[in-house]
């Protein structure tokens, strides 16, 4: 199976929704033993795809533990975010809606337990007003405590310049907007592991 960590939750729903479906129809069915070994064969192969989709699921990584930092100025834009984040598993997400904030959350938020930093990953939006991400990395690259955050840039405009700055302060990765969904997750994956 190659699928997308999305399609894999979707497919153990549609594997749960009919084995629920099987199981009323056994409990309901006449003593038939024909029908009833119909039914039975069909709940072994759900279960023989189920163990694939284990196996699956087991390669993912978990994303639960990771605290991530959201940072657009746009609201849609880091609502759409997040949700997709939280649809892939993320369960700590703050969000920021500008560069002044993200600084603030970055350098004020407790380290959570067992961590070296207090986020796991920032990303952030580099075309912001009054302070940009530009910036947003440039300080955190400065404070040595906060330095090896790794740090995706999101960007709606393709420019040279700003992308070369960018790797010239340290950016883990860049994301262009509209960004795909596994493109993203496959940038966060590299960031994090």
């Amino acid at each position: 199976m190659d699928l997308s960590r999305k399609e894999l939750y979707e497919l153990q729903k549609a594997i749960e929704v009919r084995k629920r479906e099987i199981g009323v129809l056994l409990y309901n069915e006449p003593k038939k033993q024909k029908a009833g070994d119909k039914w039975k064969d069909i709940l072994r192969t759900l279960d023989g795809l189920q163990s694939k989709l284990d196996y699956e699921k087991g390669k993912l990584t978990d994303y639960s533990k990771y605290h991530i930092l959201l940072v657009d100025d746009v609201e849609m834009v880091r609502e759409f975010t997040s949700f997709l984040l939280k649809e892939n598993g993320f369960c700590h997400i703050d969000e920021a809606n500008d560069g002044d904030s993200a600084i603030a959350k970055i350098k004020n938020k407790s380290v959570p337990y067992g961590k070296e930093t207090p986020y796991d990953l920032v990303l952030c939006d580099m075309n912001m007003p009054l302070i940009s991400g530009l910036d947003v990395l440039r300080l955190t690259r400065e404070d040595s405590r906060l330095s090896s955050i790794p740090f995706i840039m999101v960007s709606g405009i393709k420019d040279r310049g700003n992308l070369l700055e960018a790797i010239n302060l340290g950016v883990s990765d860049y994301v262009t907007k509209p960004f795909d969904e596994k493109d993203l997750l496959a940038k966060i994956d590299s960031a994090l592991l």
